[in-house]
């Protein structure tokens, strides 16, 4: 009897050695070559979930757990970066553009700021504000974070404020096919929402300080100007007190006339009357 058990055991053990192990999940796709602006398989499916790596500065886009999609973006510089963290789509806007950043020009209509931000640059006297283009935004936090077309100069590589800018032929796929509460999850190198939104205050600060200083040197440039320009009331280059005296009139004299005794008061100003025309009729005395 203890022979059979002993051997029942070791056929038992055998069959558990032999078994067939569960399949593994597939691995995630690895492309050779990410070609530049991206890809879209999923047809007329919705996108339900979106992931973005900062750090490899590419989306993926999916269906429940299959992969339909992926597309190059180009998220905020490390002085701007974006977010991490999960997210969802808040808001959807396909002609938006931005209150806050742009390009600013003087009264001529010069270029004179390129990366022109409102509360941080000061417009010179006259300029304009022409703000930058926000097309296909998905608004991702309430402070302005979203995803949109916008230039992508190195693909692969951080360059925007701290948005996530999409390529112009990809944009408008994942605006199509994405609806407000999809979630967006985005990882790598980052700070966290909460500490993001405390670097955010800290550079609203300096960038309230930057403009009051930009504004006193301009009024102080001002008033130097207009200093420079007026002449004071005893000024020998223009007339005393400042008072221009009428057309026709002349100067009045500041001594006697020549040969008058002393003590003989200023002569007043004679009247200077026009020169008749050439043509007029003489006067009847």
């Amino acid at each position: 009897m203890r022979a059979v058990l002993v051997l029942g055991t070791v056929l038992l053990a055998s069959c558990q050695l032999f078994r067939k192990k569960p399949p593994a999940p597939p691995p995630e796709p690895v492309k050779a070559e990410w070609k530049y602006p991206g890809e879209w398989t999923g047809g007329s499916k919705p996108i339900t979930s979106m992931v973005i790596n900062v750090d490899a500065q590419r989306a993926m886009l999916y269906h429940g757990n299959d992969v339909v999609g992926w597309t190059y973006v180009a998220s905020g510089i490390p002085s701007f970066p974006t977010p991490t963290g999960s997210f969802k789509i808040l808001e959807k806007i396909k002609d938006k553009v931005s209150n806050l950043y742009g390009k600013g020009y003087d009264a001529k209509g010069k270029l004179v700021n390129s990366d022109f931000k409102q509360g941080r640059d000061l417009l010179p006297e006259g300029g304009r504000f022409e703000a930058a283009k926000m097309t296909y935004f998905m608004r991702l936090t309430g402070d302005g974070v979203g995803m949109h077309i916008g230039p992508i100069p190195k693909p692969g590589r951080r360059a925007s404020h701290g948005c996530i800018r999409l390529p112009s032929k990809m944009a408008p796929i994942l605006f199509e096919h994405t609806s407000l509460g999809t979630p967006v999850t985005i990882t790598g190198s980052g700070p966290e929402y909460a500490t993001y939104l405390k670097q955010s205050a800290e550079k609203a600060k300096a960038n309230a300080a930057k403009l009051a200083a930009s504004k006193k040197k301009a009024e102080e440039a001002a008033a130097q100007a207009a200093a420079a320009t007026t002449l004071a009331p005893d000024d020998p280059n223009g007339p005393k007190g400042g008072v221009v005296p009428p057309a026709g009139t002349a100067p009045a004299p500041t001594t006697p006339p020549l040969g008058a005794p002393p003590g003989t008061p200023a002569a007043p100003p004679e009247e200077v009357k026009p020169a008749a025309p050439a043509n007029a009729p003489p006067a009847n005395n």
